[in-house]
């Protein structure tokens, strides 16, 4: 039977690299296993995703659909991640909202946006600087000194990419799964895309939205369809994007307008677009030899 812990912890104040400070960040993680001295492994969860890693106890913290067992298949008992091995730990990221401080959470007084006491869009402004740093402090009151590895997907892999960076004694080894080390110019302007999408919504009403009132609706729809398109593989984007083809190709031609006032551009001959058969001199193509 695997151990297994969920608990939220209090780290203090922090200061996140945006310059702005918070007077305690919580941190909700779980933690599967048993601590040895060297055997902590590190999953960092993607965007979407929870410290509710696998399906290993009664360990509910208001996780559904892709957030909850994320990883169920890869992380347990005789699993690619055995826990009766190793010490796997899973920390919410700050900015998240199943249970570390974000825009969801309590504010003090004076600091929160709208009436409902809430940071919303006021929490400050979090990188994946300060998950790595929220998580180093969260091990530091677990006892961990050293992680056995470090292992995260998509931006989570940016996450553990982010501990070699910033604490390379403190790190065996590092799984970056299906991620990078930056966002290229073309993906931070479709989150750019995505983001004006959700502010447009009649409903954004800056930020405040609750769950006690109007959810934002109308912009799901197209921010999660840039956000697919950017996250997935080519073959989901081909199979669900990809232009619709007739069986058979059509031939099809046109006689362009003759050109106007003397115009020294002129085309008399109809432009099919069909592909002229290979000349009967054969191929002129260069063979490869081996």
């Amino acid at each position: 039977m695997t151990q297994v812990t969920a608990e939220t912890v209090s780290l203090g104040e922090f200061t996140f690299e945006c310059g702005e400070t918070i007077p305690d960040l919580q941190i909700a993680y779980e933690a599967y296993g048993e601590f040895d001295g060297e055997n902590a492994v590190l999953v960092c969860h993607a965007l979407t995703g929870s410290q509710n890693v696998a399906e290993l106890g009664d360990t509910e913290s208001g996780q559904d659909g892709q957030a909850a067992a994320w990883w169920h298949e890869i992380v347990g008992p005789g699993k690619a991640i055995d826990t009766d091995d190793y010490y796997v730990v899973c920390a919410n990221v700050p900015g998240s909202c199943y249970g570390s401080s974000g825009p969801a959470s309590p504010a003090p007084e004076g600091r929160g946006a709208g009436d409902h006491g809430r940071w919303g869009p006021a929490f400050p402004a979090v990188t994946v600087g300060d998950w790595t740093r929220a998580q180093r402090r969260l091990l530091d009151v677990l006892g961990v000194d050293r992680l056995r590895a470090v292992v995260g997907g998509s931006v989570g892999g940016m996450n553990a990419l982010e501990w070699v960076a910033r604490y390379p004694e403190d790190v065996e080894l590092v799984a970056p799964i299906a991620s990078a080390p930056r966002l290229d110019t073309q993906c931070l302007g479709l989150d750019a895309v995505a983001r004006r999408a959700i502010r447009s919504d009649a409903n954004w009403n800056g930020g405040t939205t609750t769950t006690a009132s109007r959810h934002v609706t109308d912009s799901r729809w197209p921010a999660s369809s840039v956000t697919s398109c950017t996250s997935r593989r080519s073959r989901w984007t081909e199979s669900s994007a990809a232009r619709r083809q007739t069986a058979t190709p059509r031939a099809t031609s046109f006689r362009p307008t003759p050109p106007a006032n003397g115009s020294p551009i002129a085309m008399s001959s109809p432009i099919s677009t069909t592909r002229p058969p290979p000349s009967s001199g054969g191929s002129t193509r260069t063979p490869i030899s081996t």
